[in-house]
């Protein structure tokens, strides 16, 4: 039991720490009007900048490394993740938009 307390603070901070992307938007991407569009665009390329920033040698990785060396690791992966999910969501975001001929 004495060992648990650490293991759920360390994820509570992991994820308080790492960005994240929900790749999804209120409406169905068929009913989105072309500034919706352009809005979820934004909020996609926003994620992916600032997962871009979290990785490497930022401020979060150096104080991972000096506070919890795992934590390093589980950032860079969720970090990619986001990275991966806003750039699908951005093709597909795209794609509609030229469909729509917006």
């Amino acid at each position: 039991m004495k060992n648990l307390l650490p293991i759920a603070v360390s994820a509570l901070l992991l994820a308080a720490c790492a960005p994240s992307y929900a790749p999804y938007s209120v409406k169905p991407d068929a009913d989105l009007s072309c500034s919706d569009i352009r809005g979820e665009l934004a909020r996609a390329r926003s994620a992916s900048d600032e997962a871009t920033r979290n990785r490497g040698l930022s401020a979060q990785n150096v104080a991972w490394a000096v506070f919890f060396l795992p934590g390093v690791v589980a950032n860079e992966y969720t970090n990619d993740q986001v990275q991966r999910k806003a750039s699908e969501r951005i093709g597909t975001l795209n794609r509609l938009y030229s469909a729509k001929r917006c």
